[in-house]
């Protein structure tokens, strides 16, 4: 007969399989959650807008010719649908050039933020190009809405904005300038640029067009490239859910 003495190592080498066991199975779990979540969120219609809505880009400035949008699902230019749109009943309201710095102060999201589409964009804008942003909300909140322009130096950004015209419009009405908050910052590689900030607070149902226009009345070098005069225009297809 075996005594107690005897018994003990059988049940310490038990105890140790069972610990192993246990082991294999949690890393094999955890490998399975882990495999369900990347395929959860790979097989998502709007990944690309979880990405943007969750990790948005971090700069208020967006210089059209050097710095060119990430590239998602290009739209080269008007779809039926949008040459289709009709002009809402009710537009969205849009806040104040003081609430608009208060905005880029507390660090708000931007409206490129929820884009399921981005425009491809040229090193030089042409005359008559159109970039168009697709934007659907489900949840609205207040957005920023932004556009910035930069130069190689402060001396040339006044210049440029001499025969520079920028303007806002939100379902074809023009946005006052008091709503507009406009700002001039510098980069660290030593750029100047000119920001044109304003804020949108409340949201209506519906498809929205925010545009802006910036035209150019004369060639403008910006001591990177030249832009050749005309009218190139930012487009916002918001969709109001």
């Amino acid at each position: 007969m075996k005594s107690d003495s005897d018994l003990l190592p059988i049940e310490e080498a038990d105890a140790k399989k069972r610990t192993l066991i246990l082991s294999m199975i949690g890393v094999i779990v955890l490998g399975v959650c882990a495999l369900f979540t990347l395929a959860f969120f790979w097989f998502q219609p709007d990944q690309n807008n979880l990405f943007a809505k969750y990790f948005p880009s971090p700069t208020a400035t967006r210089r059209p010719a050097n710095t060119p949008a990430p590239t998602k699902t290009p739209i080269p230019n008007l779809t039926a649908t949008q040459a289709a749109w009709i002009k809402p009943g009710q537009s969205p309201t849009l806040g104040t050039a003081a609430e608009a710095q208060q905005a880029l102060e507390s660090g708000a999201l931007y409206i490129e933020s929820f884009a399921m589409a981005v425009p491809e964009t040229p090193e030089i804008n042409q005359p008559g190009d159109v970039y168009i942003y697709e934007i659907q909300l489900f949840d609205p909140e207040p957005l920023i809405w932004v556009y910035g322009w930069c130069t190689t130096s402060q001396a040339i950004l006044e210049e440029n904005f001499t025969h520079t015209q920028i303007e806002f419009i939100v379902n074809e009405e023009p946005v006052a300038l008091d709503r507009i908050f406009i700002q001039d910052t510098n980069q660290d590689d030593g750029s100047a640029c000119r920001n044109y900030t304003t804020t949108i607070n409340e949201w209506t149902e519906g498809r929205h067009q925010f545009e802006v226009h910036v035209t150019f009345t004369q060639p403008t070098d910006d001591g990177w490239n030249v832009y050749p005069a005309g009218t190139h225009i930012f487009k916002y297809m918001v969709t109001v859910n």
